[in-house]
């Protein structure tokens, strides 16, 4: 029996040995990129993960963000939870996002274009550089649509083009729709006045729908939700929209002189970086490269892109690294334009 106990006790140490060394083999042997994405895969199991929205629900980006929580959070394990935060254009949710701590939990589906522009006009209040934030992917892109209500003070845009205020509603300066209203009234000529301090794409659009203010401008999708109750006039981007297909662009619609193109254009571009995901700076890097392998999975998902499609929230997936490089490219596109940007979009209208 002694003979035998030794025996089973030094098969049992050769075991072990073997198997400790595979192990170690394993470990060693294993891709570092691996190794992190299943350590942040592993932080990310059970907890908590805010996303916060810078306008109230039922919002455009509030919609967005509801659309792919849950596949959020069956992707990362953790509870997900939408978290509205307005104020300042839907800024103040980017000003939050940058006081959290941040581990990676906290996170925001935000205006990509907002940010920007808020940004490159040296807003108050910016404590953000945006090509140093974690942009995690973009989820869609609809062109901006203007628009009056069904019974209009000025029907046409040659009416439109008449009027002395042309009034229009906006949450604040520089808030991704507001600038949009600016270029429009620039390079067409109108006498605008744009009205702040409305809290979000559903209390403007009553706006114009009540009559409280001539005309309002909305990004395509948001606005959809209202077309029974409003007549577009014109489409703002570089193509029609399969959604509105009757619905001319601005340059289809009206005349831009030449000389004023630039800033169609430019604002145009901008407006490619639209709605997104986006983390706080120092997240730790790792857990950046899961959650955008995350969200590559969750937006490319057929069951998302099939309930995007039918509330018609259309999925546009853009790669996280590949809209770091888009914004970065966007906040040096405006060059030397910038004064004459600055006094179309801040100093004209307001």
């Amino acid at each position: 029996m002694g003979r035998d106990t030794g025996k089973h006790a030094g098969l049992d140490r050769r075991r072990f040995a073997a198997t400790g060394a595979a192990a170690l083999l394993t470990s060693v042997a294993a891709p570092p990129i691996l190794r992190a994405e299943t350590s942040a895969a592993e932080f990310y199991r059970g907890k908590t993960v805010r996303v916060l929205v810078g306008s109230p629900p039922g919002g455009g980006y509030d919609i967005y963000a509801r659309l792919v929580t849950p596949a959020l959070a069956a992707k990362l394990g953790a509870t997900v939870l939408v978290e509205n935060k307005g104020g300042n254009g839907g800024l103040a949710a980017l000003a939050t996002l940058m006081v959290r701590p941040a581990d990676g939990l906290t996170i925001m589906c935000g205006s990509a274009e907002a940010a920007i522009l808020s940004q490159m006009l040296q807003r108050p209040g910016v404590s953000w550089d945006v090509s140093k934030l974690n942009w995690l992917a973009k989820m869609a892109t609809a062109p901006k649509l203007w628009f009056v209500g069904k019974e209009p003070r000025y029907p046409t845009i040659a009416d439109a083009m008449k009027a002395n205020p042309l009034t229009w509603s906006a949450t604040g300066p520089a808030d991704d729709i507001s600038d949009v209203q600016a270029v429009i009234s620039y390079v067409l000529g109108l006498k605008s006045k744009i009205v702040t301090g409305y809290l979000g794409s559903g209390d403007m659009s009553l706006a114009v729908i009540r009559n409280e203010v001539d005309s309002g401008v909305l990004s395509a999708d948001s606005a959809l939700a209202h077309i029974d109750s409003i007549k577009p006039f014109a489409l703002f981007g570089p193509k029609r929209w399969s959604h509105l297909p009757d619905v001319p662009t601005l340059r289809e619609a009206a005349s831009v002189p030449a000389d004023k193109a630039w800033i169609v254009k430019l604002r145009e571009d901008i407006g490619e970086a639209q709605r997104a995901m986006v983390a706080a700076p120092d997240v730790p890097p790792d857990r950046i490269d899961y959650l955008r392998s995350v969200f590559t999975a969750v937006l490319t998902d057929p069951a998302v892109l099939d309930e995007g499609a039918r509330t018609n929230r259309e999925i546009e997936y853009l790669s996280g690294g590949d809209l770091q490089r888009l914004v970065s490219e966007l906040m040096v596109s405006v060059g030397p334009r910038l004064p004459e940007f600055h006094k179309v979009v801040l100093d004209t209208y307001f």
